[in-house]
């Protein structure tokens, strides 16, 4: 009988160390299910989504300055400015949205293809952000606006994010922060056409009213 219990007793062991070992199986395999879903198919949808919104809001700028010729106003080259950002926006958020699912294509290992375009989105956003307000101030030597202060730095802080995205951020976060980044220029984008849009209206109105 002793000799029963004592040959018993490996069992629950092995037991408990085959249990132990699926486990650790199944939070492995968890782990790297959610990474590929970060970096694949969830990741590259959104951005999908990103690229169209993009290519709408160029052709939204186009329109909106016809329609302000329409309208009586006359094009200057502060108005040819304003459009040429709108679309460059609109245009660098669509390259930004397709440049990951591009090099995952060519075989790129993911977390390689959200550094390399992490990279490339933050020469290009930080080239255009750092050189926008000379480019401004070319066409119109006014004291730039609190609200596109806001923007050119958004735009810089962006940047600066994309450029650690592609150094410093782990793995598993690349493709949110990356998706935020491009997000973020697109917002911004938005964000500038109201504020113009809002001005051009109001100097329209003001316009058209009769003088007292």
């Amino acid at each position: 009988m002793p000799s029963q219990i004592v040959a018993a007793q490996p069992v629950p062991l092995l037991y408990r160390a085959k249990w132990a070992q699926i486990n650790q199986g199944f939070r492995s395999w968890r782990k790297e299910g959610a990474q590929v879903r970060g970096a694949g198919v969830d990741a590259s949808g959104y951005l999908y989504t990103i690229a169209t919104v993009g290519m709408t809001f160029a052709g939204l700028s186009v329109l909106t300055m016809i329609l302000r010729q329409m309208l009586g106003g006359q094009l200057t080259k502060w108005d040819s400015f304003v459009t040429r950002t709108w679309v460059q926006l609109g245009f660098m958020t669509t390259f930004g949205s397709i440049l990951p699912p591009l090099l995952i294509l060519f075989e790129a290992p993911a977390p390689n293809a959200w550094r390399i375009s992490s990279g490339v989105m933050a020469v290009v956003l930080g080239a255009w952000a750092l050189t926008f307000p000379r480019r401004r101030h070319a066409v119109n030597p006014t004291r730039l606006p609190l609200q596109v202060v806001i923007f050119s730095l958004a735009m810089d802080i962006t940047a600066l994010a994309l450029a650690a995205n592609a150094i410093v951020v782990p793995g598993e976060r690349l493709a949110g922060v990356y998706a935020a980044a491009v997000t973020a220029i697109l917002i911004g984008a938005g964000m500038l056409f109201l504020f113009t849009f809002v001005y051009w209206y109001d100097a329209l109105i003001g316009h058209e009213q009769p003088k007292s």
